[in-house]
């Protein structure tokens, strides 16, 4: 009762004096409603009697009008003051997602009807007149609807009342009089009856998908559980196996530590004995040389002849044992054995995980490779060949296209649309991707770039970044005496490393990796890239003058 006497005290049935609920209403000739009390007041209020004006429209009137009750309006405000509402006004707010009172003023009312005569949304207080009224009573009501103009027609501004099951359309009565009028219509109400298994139908095939995803999304949950439980078993196993190697060689190593120490201390001991026994005999030595040489300067002769015969008798001595120390702590089985093992732990440190090419559903799709033993990667060789059509005329190919040397005069090679016309370059044939390939260059001179590059290289023009490395079409290695620079797409990283004049070159396509190795007596990791290689690749190279490349044959070697 309270949210409707309050809705009443702010909108059109208030007074226009005291601003409440007009009691006993009646209305001027202007149409507009006062509290009977409220405008006799006021007219006997006003300061001129001769006129009595409207106080919201001011209309003037010369003879004071007859004040009647409104007798509608008064049955009205009765029917409202009587409404009964289940809940409190705060309550009665429209939220966000609800259909709004469109009579409500300043804060709407949450609408309980939407009439579709009218085209309205009503509160339960502004919806009495429907109820109270046979006029209003014939109104189509319906569920509250946010969106009335979603039940329009968009051409003719009339409610939606036919389906039309030809065009598959909602339209109005006008629509199936003119552009509709040989369709096949019916109400929505008959359509929605007929639809309701399709939709019914849907929903089951839906809950039953739903089930499906949510049995597979448990199976899949279980199975991760079951990953991760397997892949914590594998990684205890496999850390078990390294804790032991690892306990295996510390042992191993205290054992040898242990035995090369009492080896030492058992030669030393002997050693310090033969010491004792050298430093005894030396102090009786030079104590008969002292003697010796006192007896040579003495003027008895009686005495010196009774004590020589003593001091001539030689002294008793051992002989010293060989103590020879050539650091031989450890028999030679046992130092070929540990040859061996270091052997096998410098093999085992190449070993890097890549990426394979190709795995199978329970595979990783790594496989451990050795990628610092030179044997190893001596499977992956390829024969690769230098192509004169992309030669700069100042390069000069020679055994058997394999090797580039610089020259200070052009040679006559025919125009070519691939050829380097400024930049001393030259690339190879053989287009190289989608597998592991490795090959081994030899160069001399001022200085010469060594890499890979896309086909689509410029190769027209003298810009630097035409040359290789200096794009995001080329990976290469700079080499000369003094440093090794490794570039791409202009961007440079120093390398400092013992010199070497054989360089390894390995292109993993699968990792997507190009590694560069100095080739001495050992194999050195010289630089790494790491790209995707989205077009097949061609080797290639840049020279300084006076310098050359040569693509060396492949033969194992003994490291």
């Amino acid at each position: 009762m309270a949210a409707a006497n309050s809705s009443l005290a702010t909108d059109q049935y208030s007074c226009p004096v005291c601003r409440e609920v007009l009691k006993e209403p009646v209305t001027i000739p202007c149409g507009h409603s006062y509290c009977l009390d409220c405008i006799d007041d006021y007219w006997d209020k006003s300061d001129t009697k001769e006129t009595y004006n409207c106080r919201q429209c001011r209309r003037s009137f010369k003879v004071r009008p007859e004040l009647n009750k409104n007798v509608l309006l008064a049955e009205v405000i009765k029917s409202l003051k009587e409404v009964k509402t289940d809940v409190t006004y705060s309550q009665s707010y429209a939220g966000p997602d609800d259909a709004i009172c469109d009579l409500c003023p300043g804060k709407k009312l949450r609408a309980v009807k939407t009439c579709l005569t009218c085209m309205a949304s009503y509160c339960e207080t502004h919806l009495q007149p429907h109820r109270k009224y046979e006029a209003l009573k014939r109104h189509k009501l319906e569920e509250p609807t946010r969106n009335l103009e979603e039940k329009l027609c968009a051409r003719h501004q009339q409610f939606l009342e036919v389906f039309c099951r030809t065009d598959g359309a909602c339209i109005c009565l006008l629509c199936v009089a003119t552009e509709h009028k040989s369709h096949d219509t019916v109400t929505p109400d008959e359509e929605r009856a007929g639809r309701q298994n399709q939709l019914e139908v849907r929903k089951a095939e839906m809950k039953n998908n739903i089930e499906e995803k949510e049995k597979k999304l448990k199976e899949m949950k279980e199975t991760v559980m079951m990953i991760q439980s397997a892949a914590e078993t594998e990684l205890q196993e496999h850390e078990e196996i390294f804790k032991s190697v690892i306990q295996t060689i510390e042992k191993l190593r205290s054992e040898v530590i242990v035995l090369i120490s009492s080896q030492k201390r058992m030669v030393v001991r002997k050693a310090e004995e033969v010491i004792k026994q050298l430093e005894k005999e030396i102090k009786d030595l030079k104590r008969k040389d002292a003697e010796l040489a006192e007896l040579s300067q003495t003027e008895d002769h009686i005495h010196f002849l009774k004590k020589l015969p003593s001091l001539c008798v030689p002294v008793e001595g051992r002989d010293a044992p060989n103590t020879t120390v050539n650091g031989e702590f450890l028999s030679e089985s046992l130092k070929k054995k540990l040859c061996y093992l270091k052997k096998i732990l410098e093999e085992m440190s190449g070993w890097e995980f890549v990426k394979a090419k190709e795995a199978g559903v329970n595979d990783s799709g790594h496989i451990l490779q050795n990628l610092r033993i030179r044997n190893g990667l001596l499977k992956y060789s390829c024969p690769l060949t230098l192509d004169p059509n992309t030669a700069h005329r100042r390069l000069r190919l020679s055994e058997g296209e394999r090797k580039a040397t610089t020259e200070m005069t052009e040679a006559p090679y025919p125009d070519h649309s691939d050829r380097f016309d400024f930049w001393l370059q030259v690339l190879c044939r053989e287009a190289l991707s989608g597998t592991r390939l490795y090959w081994e260059i030899e160069w001399s001179g001022e200085g010469v770039t060594v890499g890979l590059a896309y086909k689509g290289i410029t190769r027209k023009g003298d810009k630097e970044e035409y040359r290789l490395g200096y794009n995001d079409k080329s990976w290469n290695l700079f080499c000369s005496d003094s440093n090794y620079i490794a570039w791409h797409n202009t961007i440079k990283t120093e390398i400092i490393v013992r010199r070497s004049h054989r360089i390894g070159m390995y292109l993993d396509c699968p990792a997507g990796t190009l590694s560069f190795y100095s080739i001495l007596d050992t194999m050195t990791l010289l630089y790494r890239f790491k790209a995707t290689f989205t077009e097949p690749l061609y080797l290639g190279f840049g020279f300084k003058f006076h310098s050359s490349v040569r693509i060396c044959p492949l033969t194992p070697c003994g490291w």
